[in-house]
């Protein structure tokens, strides 16, 4: 229903430096964020659309040429100038920058751009081993130190822990590397072992916090020294599910149709449960934050619900055979476009569906293109 403006939306966003966030190109969003831009790209992929992939690509070569020395990929770049994140750095712009490099390279079959990334790729890989900080094989986020920006999550998160086993699975298929094979096998089953509950007898990484964590139909948003954050991230599940981790898909299936009973629609909350006044995760979340504060509860990153991630999810949840879920979400998101304006704007609200954010948004009309994606495999390997 909405495809052509979708992907019009991202076509008006590619400068000479790739992809930036927003086809209105205005403030912060006139950037080349190496998280929008990848994920846009992968929308470009599963399209099959060959002007978002040249938008890819210069985004892919403008990221890499301002990599840090210790292969730190930027948060994002305008005009030739870096930024590597404002109040902490960004784990998920290296994450995000391998994984998707490696993707548009397999649809590309460009052996010497291949050729010319292999050093930039395995720099950032080297980059994300230092931050384990333990050696132990997760990745430890800070604070505000993924997308999630003004949120509360921290530490081994989901969501950084999965991509960055995409990026090792990636960067090893893509050079034939034997070890980094391993290494993302290995990530992949500490992934599997620490973030839900099991009837493993493998040794957890935090045996006294797993040992208390309630048990739960999805994968807790993260682990940290204090024990686990047991609420429901959609985006480091709607990944996992992508990237063929297992759940109990009946149970995982119940407890989405359970939240969207909740809230009497299918636009899911980003994070649940909400964060209200007087919880105790108030305090992290009412400081957090550059210009202004967006997480009262049910906006922004508290409770709002983001098409881009809804995106992801109903990839994930295809990808494992799960169709009417998805049929539901894109249902709901082109019934608020047709009655609230096909704005593509960033996020929701999930108390009043009320369209928010900026508007003409490449993180959004990514996520409509992978909602409405017929399988959740890349449409064409050869499109370029």
């Amino acid at each position: 229903m909405f495809k052509e403006e979708a992907l019009e939306v991202i076509r008006k966003a590619i400068t000479e430096e790739g992809l930036l966030a927003s086809a209105q190109q205005r403030d912060n969003y006139a950037r080349v964020w190496a998280r929008d831009s990848m994920m846009t790209g992968y929308a470009g992929i599963l399209a099959g659309d060959r002007e978002i992939l040249r938008g890819l690509e210069l985004s892919i070569l403008t990221l890499a040429k301002q990599q840090a020395e210790n292969g730190q990929i930027p948060s994002n770049v305008v005009h030739g100038k870096a930024s590597f994140g404002t109040h902490v750095g960004r784990t998920d712009a290296t994450t995000w920058w391998a994984a998707i490099t490696c993707e548009y390279l397999k649809v590309s079959q460009n052996t010497s751009l291949q050729e010319q990334l292999r050093e930039p790729l395995y720099q950032a890989l080297s980059c994300l081993k230092t931050w384990e900080y333990n050696q132990r094989g997760l990745l430890y986020s800070p604070l505000g130190g993924n997308w999630a920006d003004e949120y509360v999550t921290s530490g081994y998160t989901l969501y950084d822990n999965v991509l960055r086993y995409w990026a090792l699975k990636n960067v090893s298929e893509l050079y034939g590397d034997e070890d980094l094979k391993l290494l993302a096998s290995q990530t992949g089953t500490l992934i599997q072992e620490n973030f839900i509950k099991n009837g493993s007898d493998a040794a957890k990484y935090h045996e006294t916090a797993y040992a208390k964590a309630a048990s739960t139909p999805y994968f807790w948003a993260g682990l940290n020294a204090n024990g686990y954050d047991e609420r429901f991230d959609l985006a480091g599940n709607a990944l996992a599910l992508y990237l063929g981790f297992e759940l109990d898909l009946p149970a995982f299936s119940d407890f989405l149709t359970g939240i969207s009973a909740k809230f009497n629609h299918w636009m899911l909350p980003v994070f649940y449960p909400v964060i209200f006044p007087g919880d105790e995760d108030w305090r992290l979340l009412e400081n957090n934050y550059s210009y202004s504060f967006k997480n009262r509860p049910y906006h922004f990153h508290n409770g709002g619900s983001w098409p881009i991630f809804l995106g992801w999810l109903c990839l994930g949840l295809k990808r494992k055979g799960i169709h009417d879920i998805p049929e539901r979400i894109l249902a709901q998101y082109e019934a608020l476009m047709q009655e609230k304006g096909n704005d593509f704007r960033e996020y929701y609200s999930t108390d009043e569906l009320l369209p928010l954010g900026t508007g003409q948004l490449c993180f959004s009309a990514s996520g409509y293109l992978m909602m409405i994606h017929e399988d959740s495999l890349p449409s064409n390997n050869d499109v370029l």
